[in-house]
């Protein structure tokens, strides 16, 4: 299988500029994601070019009120939602935070370090299939991307470079809410 697409990442219809800045950052940091811009395209036809390039999951980010909302993801293999949703409460992307981060080449391996000791990191791994580490000086350099979760009123997703400096956009994760599917 082509290592390009094992997660296709997508939106709800018509997102905000900043959702499709997130979602760029996603596509571009984490391999093996793959973005499909929706538009007008239906779910069965997301469903058919997630399954022509080989995905395993498609990770689709809700947008409300010009923000990203929520992260949910469907099973391709199973044919349905996972049971889980990541509920957004903010992000920052490049331009925001408070030091210039230029737009680095895809990355080609990742790691998720693992700070807070919830169960964000195992969903994570579930779905992008990365390794956990629970050391964030064991990746630097080893790594394109290290996904760094730490506790802050809920989970803050950062992800940074091989030299541990911001990658990308952070994402905070306000819960994880278990939902019957």
């Amino acid at each position: 299988m082509e290592r390009g697409c094992e997660v296709v990442i997508t939106t709800s219809r018509n997102p905000s500029k900043k959702t499709l800045e997130l979602v760029n950052d996603l596509a571009n940091s984490l391999p093996g994601a793959r973005k499909i811009i929706r538009g007008k395209r239906s779910f069965t036809v997301l469903l058919e070019e997630a399954v022509a390039c080989g995905a395993r999951y498609i990770a689709f980010i809700w947008d409300r009120r010009g923000m990203p909302s929520a992260l949910l993801f469907y099973d391709v293999a199973n044919k349905r939602w996972k049971p889980y949703m990541l509920k957004i409460s903010g992000i920052k992307t490049r331009r925001e935070l408070p030091v210039f981060v230029a737009r680095r080449p895809p990355a080609k391996s990742a790691v998720i370090v693992d700070m807070a000791g919830g169960e964000l990191a195992e969903i994570l791994a579930e779905v992008f299939h990365y390794p956990i580490i629970y050391s964030l000086d064991a990746v630097r350099g080893l790594f394109d991307t290290a996904i760094l979760i730490t506790r802050r009123e809920g989970y803050l997703v950062e992800l940074l470079g091989g030299d541990l400096g911001p990658r990308a956009s952070t994402i905070k994760i306000r819960k994880v809410v278990y939902r019957h599917v």
